[in-house]
């Protein structure tokens, strides 16, 4: 009997917080909302910019890569010859 009346009142008590929270209405002033909308825009715009930054560095790092010290390493030059066929 205890036990039904101990769930009974938590269930009560359940219920009676979630129609507090569903009575509760959020209210934000109209600069607030503007405030956040500008804060959502720069965080996309922040991670625009991130992704474009790592494709520059993807990209540059493949033509590091590519380009070497050596002047006979140089995969646009022609060969150097060291034959005498001049």
């Amino acid at each position: 009997m205890m036990e039904k009346q101990s769930r009974e009142h938590q269930e009560g008590w359940r219920r009676q917080k979630q129609q507090q929270e569903e009575e509760v209405v959020m209210v934000m002033h109209s600069q607030v909302m503007r405030i956040k909308q500008e804060e959502d825009e720069r965080a996309k715009v922040h991670e625009t910019y991130q992704h474009h930054v790592s494709e520059m560095r993807r990209g540059l790092r493949d033509l590091d890569r590519q380009r070497s010290r050596s002047p006979l390493g140089r995969a646009a030059r022609t060969a150097i010859s060291i034959g005498g066929d001049s």
